[in-house]
């Protein structure tokens, strides 16, 4: 073989590259789409005889023709692929036939399946024109979607209850009178209030299927608190994100088994605890007691840096890294450290395995 022709296969190894990712992409995106459609257009049909009930962007008509449209287009890619493959198949000998500096031969195919072609290509032109149709009348109608987006107002407690299974959600503060909950979830909240002066805000686990809901990745709860002497806050997630900003009640525990949770300007009592979840807490009440809990978690700290802190360590095959207390690097096992000041914060930690870290900020 040449020089020429040598560096003539260089080139073309990599465009057979680039060939064979297309192909890849080609038949992953036929399986998801061919997969959708048959999820979606048999559901779609219960959904619109009522028998089921489907979060969704589309109305129960439109998702259906969303799925003969997924369908369509899926089976549309199968029949291209089926069609392209010898040709690729065909350049691919001749590659290797050079490579190996002998002569090809030509290969025989079965016929193509252009009829089929057509006609999956036009069954999903028809049913992407029929979904966007029924999806404009049901808005004409004054359809917007079967996702729960939802305000509710609520009296000052002093006591306040909120569990979630995986839905993300933070406290914030308003200057206005009242609580306010604002959430996007694909079920109702389930709250309960009582003479007792408390607050139960729980997430409904009820069996619920989303499909075409495009807020599906960005459910989450937001509750908004006045200013107020609170007494206990007790908040609760599975898979769910916590975030606080500040903690006004005497007494706050947090607790999430693999969701992260966030503690900004931390007061009064705290406890959090994470099973797999990292705690992060920015303290700024040096007269609070500070508990965090974890097993394989990460956990954080920052305290101002002209406060003293008492700090008791417990793990069995953690580490605690502080330069603020003077620690160079990692330091595994159990630990009582402090550091005298005027002010001081009283922190205790108890980890399995997990990393604790304890800096001023700013």
């Amino acid at each position: 073989m040449g020089k020429k022709a040598q560096l003539f296969l260089l080139p073309a190894a990599v465009g057979f590259a680039a060939l064979f990712a297309l192909i890849f992409g080609l038949i992953a995106s036929a399986l998801v789409l061919v997969s959708a459609g048959l999820l979606c257009a048999p559901l779609g049909v219960l959904y619109c005889f009522g028998i089921i009930t489907i979060v969704s962007d589309l109305s129960a008509p439109a998702l259906t023709a969303a799925g003969c449209f997924c369908l369509s287009l899926g089976v549309l890619l199968c029949f291209v692929i089926y069609s392209f493959a010898p040709f690729c198949v065909s350049l691919l000998y001749r590659y290797v036939s050079a490579c190996r500096g002998i002569r090809w031969r030509r290969i025989y195919f079965p016929r193509s399946h252009k009829p089929f072609i057509f006609i999956s290509a036009g069954a999903a032109v028809i049913s992407l024109a029929a979904a966007c149709v029924l999806q404009y009348l049901a808005a004409e109608s004054g359809f917007e979607g079967t996702v729960i987006r939802d305000r509710l107002e609520f009296v000052d407690v002093k006591y306040l209850y909120i569990s979630t299974s995986n839905l993300d959600f933070e406290l914030r503060y308003h200057s206005g009178d009242g609580i306010i909950v604002e959430y996007v979830n694909d079920t109702a909240l389930i709250t309960e209030t009582s003479d007792m002066n408390d607050l139960h805000l729980v997430q409904d686990d009820a069996f619920t299927m989303s499909l075409f809901a495009l807020e599906q990745f960005d459910y989450r709860m937001t509750v908004w608190l006045p200013e107020n002497d609170y007494q206990d806050f007790y908040l609760d997630s599975g898979s769910g994100s916590i975030t606080l900003y500040e903690t006004p009640a005497e007494r706050t525990e947090v607790r999430t088994r693999s969701g992260d949770i966030t503690v900004i300007g931390a007061t009064g009592r705290i406890q959090a605890e994470s099973v797999r979840g990292s705690i992060s807490c920015g303290c700024a009440d040096p007269d609070g007691s500070f508990t965090f809990l974890g097993k394989s978690s990460d956990i954080n700290v920052t305290v101002p840096g002209d406060c003293g802190v008492l700090l008791e360590f417990r793990t069995e095959k953690g580490w605690i890294e502080s330069g603020f207390l003077g620690l160079d690097g990692r330091v595994y096992g159990s630990r009582d450290l402090k550091k005298e000041a005027e002010t001081s914060y009283s922190i205790y930690v108890n980890t399995e395995s997990g990393r604790f870290t304890l800096e001023a900020n700013g």
